[in-house]
């Protein structure tokens, strides 16, 4: 069963994906959300795995966005 950090990581990063895709949302603006919840969430636990992802997922699309 996935932890609550685990939940709140993949819901993260499914609603920013829906948000990109259908939305007005600026890339610049939800970088800086998903930086501010990542930073959030290390404070209550540091070096939790899902926040790896949630890095991952920030830094895939900033290759995405740089390379278009």
């Amino acid at each position: 069963m996935a932890d609550k950090i685990d939940l709140i990581v993949d819901e993260t990063i499914a609603h920013t994906r829906e948000q990109l895709e259908w939305s007005r949302v600026d890339w610049p603006v939800a970088r800086l959300g998903l930086e501010k919840i990542h930073d959030a969430l290390a404070i209550d636990a540091p070096g939790h795995p899902a926040l790896n992802r949630l890095r991952d997922f920030i830094d895939e699309q900033d290759r995405i966005r740089r390379d278009h």
